[in-house]
C-alpha cells in the first residue's frame, strides 16, 4: 500500500473528501502548518507498465479529484504519478517544499485554467486557397505542363505549405489577442491530432470566467465555419503551476557525479565547470563519433543541476554552497521539477 498524491491546497486540519480517489479510494487533506497535501491510499501500482487505456483512466481520476477540489479552494496540482510511502514521508515533503508550495498556491490564488483548441478543415481550406489564390492557380496549371511540370509542382508544394502556416499563425494571433485581454497568462500546447491548428492554456481571474466565455463566443461568430473552437475549464493551472516532486535517487546522481569527475560534495559552479570541461573537450564538432558520450555528459550536468538547485531552495541560497552527494543525504533529498 501507499500514498498517491493529488494537489496542494490551502488547508490546516485533516478533512475527508469522499471516495473520490484512485482504485476508489478516499481522498484526505494531510496539513502541515496552514496547507496540505490531498492524498489516497492505494494499493502498490507501476504506472509505467500500463496498457495507454488503462493509464489514461487514471490520468483522467487524478484529474477529476483536482477539478473537484478547485469548487471550494485553490489548488496547486501535482504532476501525475507522485507516490510517497506513507504519512511520514508526506509531512517530510510538505515541511522541505513549503516555501515552493506556498508560492505557488499565492500566484494561483483566485485563478483558473481554460484550454482553448481550434480546429480547421483543412482540405476545405486548400480548396478555397487554390480557388482565391491566382499565384497558386497558375502554378498548378503549369504543374500538369510536360515541360514546367516538376519545378511548378515543387514551387507549388513550397508556396502551399507556407501559405498554410501563415494562415494558421494569423489565425492563433488573432485568438490570443482577443483572449489576453480578460487572461492573465496564456502557454501553447502541443497538438493533438492532424486538424488542429492551436491549443492554448490561458491563466484567467474565477471572477473573469463570463468575460472568457463571451469573447470566445464572439470567436466563434467571427470565424463561423472557417474554424472550429473547443474550450475546457475551469481547470486547476496545470500549466501554470505543475510541481512535480521526487525523492533523491543515489544511484542516478552518483553516475552522474562520476561522470562529471566530481568528489563527494561540490557547488553548483564546480559541476557548470566540470560540465563545460567535458563538453569542450567531447563535442561532436571537435571529435566525430563522440556523440553518445556528449548525450551522458549532457544528461548528467542536468541531473547534478537539478539535484544542487533543489537543495539550495531548502538550504538557502549561499554563494558557493556545496552539496553533498552522499548516499544518506542524497536518498533524504527531494527534487523539484517545474513549479511556478
Amino acid at each position: 500500500m501507499a500514498l498517491y498524491i493529488y494537489s496542494v491546497i490551502n488547508e490546516d486540519t485533516n478533512r475527508s473528501f469522499g471516495r473520490i480517489g484512485l482504485q476508489n479510494q478516499e481522498v484526505v487533506a494531510m496539513p502541515c502548518k496552514d496547507i496540505a497535501l490531498t492524498a489516497s491510499i492505494i494499493e502498490d501500482i507501476d504506472f509505467g507498465s500500463l496498457k495507454k487505456e488503462e493509464l489514461t483512466e487514471y490520468v483522467t481520476l487524478h484529474q477529476k479529484v483536482n477539478e473537484a477540489l478547485l469548487r471550494e479552494y485553490d489548488v496547486v496540482p501535482m504532476a501525475f504519478g507522485l507516490i510517497a510511502q506513507n504519512q511520514d514521508e508526506v509531512l517530510r515533503i510538505l515541511e522541505k517544499a513549503y516555501l515552493q508550495f506556498k508560492m505557488a498556491l499565492q500566484k494561483i490564488a483566485g485563478k483558473v485554467e481554460f484550454a482553448v483548441q481550434i480546429f480547421w478543415e483543412e482540405k476545405k481550406f486548400l480548396e478555397e486557397l487554390v480557388n482565391n489564390n491566382p499565384e497558386i492557380k497558375k502554378l498548378k496549371e503549369e504543374a500538369q505542363s510536360l515541360v514546367k511540370g516538376i519545378p511548378a509542382k515543387l514551387k507549388l508544394g513550397k508556396l502551399i505549405f507556407e501559405t498554410i502556416e501563415n494562415k494558421r499563425k494569423e489565425y492563433i494571433k488573432d485568438v490570443e489577442n482577443s483572449l489576453k485581454e480578460c487572461s492573465l497568462e496564456f502557454q501553447p500546447g502541443k497538438l493533438l491530432d492532424e486538424t488542429m491548428i492551436g491549443n492554448i492554456s490561458f491563466l484567467i481571474e474565477k471572477k473573469a470566467e463570463n468575460e472568457f466565455d463571451k469573447k470566445m463566443q464572439e470567436l466563434g461568430e467571427r470565424y463561423g465555419e472557417k474554424l472550429r473552437f473547443k474550450y475546457v475549464g475551469p481547470m486547476p493551472p496545470y500549466s501554470f503551476v505543475n510541481i512535480n516532486l521526487s525523492l533523491g535517487n543515489f544511484e542516478l546522481v552518483n553516475e552522474a557525479r562520476k561522470l562529471l569527475g566530481l568528489g563527494e560534495e561540490a557547488s553548483l559552479e564546480e559541476v557548470q565547470k566540470a560540465y563545460r570541461k567535458l563538453s569542450h573537450q567531447y563535442h561532436p564538432d571537435k571529435v566525430q563519433g563522440k556523440e553518445e558520450e556528449m548525450k551522458k555528459i549532457i544528461q548528467a550536468h542536468t541531473v547534478l543541476a537539478n539535484y544542487c538547485q533543489s537543495c539550495a531552495e531548502f538550504l538557502g541560497k549561499v554563494e558557493d554552497q556545496k552539496y553533498s552527494f552522499k548516499k544518506e543525504d542524497v536518498e533524504n533529498s527531494l527534487i523539484i521539477k517545474g513549479g511556478c
